[in-house]
């Protein structure tokens, strides 16, 4: 075979592979050695990259669990943090606005009643205060306070004893709250708020204290001596927060009464002032949430405004020395009047529905009663009795060596003769007690 059948036979071959899709990687021919004939290739435009192979099930539900307490861990963080930040803000405004104090306060004295309660096994009737000779006795949350000369103490509804002290005041006045209660000198500028067994508060003022009165939250109003006014007004949170003052100037006279009304707000002040060459007495209406005065109730002239009794919304009492009357405090107005017509007034036990008076009628004393209009029930003598004590159905006598039961029909009920000495004063506490010398005992009909 010559040279020119070889190439003949290599260039078909070379074709029959190009036709079978074949690349020859031989040197072509003629060249350098470096060109060989390929096959063209398919051009592939860019396209993105292919996604990883899904992970197994077992191993992203393992990789989540390993995130969940993470997640479970930021988010109680940031629920701590939320609630940090509404706490400070409500303490915050708790403090500006006084709920702090009033909860706080509130708090104490839930404390107290649970722990009298509980220990109310220990007390029994009667009990022997030591106070021979008190000065003052009042009902505390069914308990009673009593103020000697020198010592007060505190007995719970249950007839224990829970508290005592020693004021050292030279003209100690007493002024009782719902729970709690206020021993001031009425010869200085000092007072000591307690509660029913601890001191809480005692306070100085710059000026004399003339009266104090606590209301049933237990807010307190102090009257004092000014340099520039007739009186000075301040009324006192309980957490001793001033947040009322009332300046009285020479018009309005000076604080001889005041009492609470029973939403704690409101009060109503007598005053003494000198008007027309005579003292007249005014009962001014005011409101702690109002800067301006409230109205007036112009006594009539002469008479002396011994007590105040805020009862309702529409009922105060006010007892005089020449009249008892009903006051509207919406209007300032009279709504009913007894006048005493000259006799003179030895005690006096104002209420809501009833009311009864103890009256020294040409020499003799007499025993009268009234309707919630002041219209007479009944006028019985009541010989030598010196006091009287009232509640809802009955009327308390106190005699020389008895204390006397009446309904305000005037129909006598009983009388108990065996006390250990003459009757001090009934008081209408969580039970009916009666104090003769020192001994505190109960008071009920001989039959009970």
């Amino acid at each position: 075979m010559n040279k020119a059948e070889k190439e003949r036979q290599e260039r078909r071959r070379r074709m029959l592979a190009r036709e079978q899709g074949h690349t020859s990687t031989g040197a072509i021919p003629g060249t350098s050695g470096d060109i060989g004939l390929r096959t063209p290739q398919p051009v592939h435009r860019s396209e993105p990259a292919a996604a990883p192979a899904p992970e197994p099930e077992k191993t992203r539900t393992t990789n989540l669990k390993s995130l969940t307490p993470l997640f479970k861990q930021r988010q109680r963080r940031r629920t701590i943090a939320l609630g940090v930040i509404v706490l400070v803000i409500a303490l915050v405004i708790a403090i500006f606005t006084g709920a702090m104090s009033a909860s706080i306060a509130l708090l104490a004295d839930g404390v107290d009643s649970l722990t009298l309660y509980l220990n109310r096994g220990s007390g029994s009737w009667p009990v022997n205060t030591g106070i021979t000779e008190p000065l003052q006795i009042e009902e505390l949350a069914g308990g009673f306070v009593e103020l000697g000369s020198e010592d007060v103490v505190v007995y719970s509804a249950y007839g224990n004893q829970v508290y005592e002290f020693q004021p050292s005041y030279a003209r100690p006045v007493l002024a009782v709250g719902g729970t709690r209660f206020v021993v001031y000198n009425r010869a200085g500028n000092e007072l000591q708020v307690s509660s029913r067994t601890r001191s809480l508060f005692t306070r100085t003022f710059d000026e004399g204290i003339l009266l104090c009165a606590m209301s049933n939250n237990n807010t307190l109003a102090v009257v004092t001596e000014s340099g520039r006014y007739t009186a000075q007004l301040q009324i006192f949170d309980p957490s001793f927060r001033l947040n009322y003052s009332w300046e009285l100037t020479r018009n309005e006279g000076t604080p001889m009464a005041l009492d609470f009304a029973p939403d704690n707000r409101r009060f109503a002040a007598g005053t003494l002032a000198a008007r027309d060459g005579q003292l007249s007495c005014s009962v001014y209406f005011m409101d702690t949430a109002d800067t301006e005065e409230g109205p007036v109730y112009q006594a009539t002239q002469g008479s002396m405004l011994l007590q105040l009794d805020w009862q309702s919304d529409n009922r105060v009492v006010a007892v005089f020395d020449t009249y008892i009357a009903v006051l509207d405090p919406r209007t300032a107005t009279e709504t009913a009047r007894y006048d005493f017509g000259g006799a003179t007034l030895q005690s006096a036990a104002p209420g809501a529905r009833q009311t009864a008076l103890l009256l020294n009628i040409r020499g003799g004393n007499s025993l009268v009663t009234f309707d919630e209009d002041l219209t007479v029930l009944a006028e019985i003598p009541a010989r030598q009795a010196y006091g009287v004590t009232a509640t809802d159905t009955d009327v308390y006598l106190l005699c020389p060596n008895a204390v006397e039961c009446y309904s305000y029909d005037g129909v006598q009920n009983w009388l108990q003769d065996d006390l250990a000495a003459h009757p001090i004063a009934v008081l209408d506490a969580d039970k009916l007690l009666v104090f003769s010398g020192s001994q505190v005992d109960l008071l009920a009909a001989p039959d009970e």
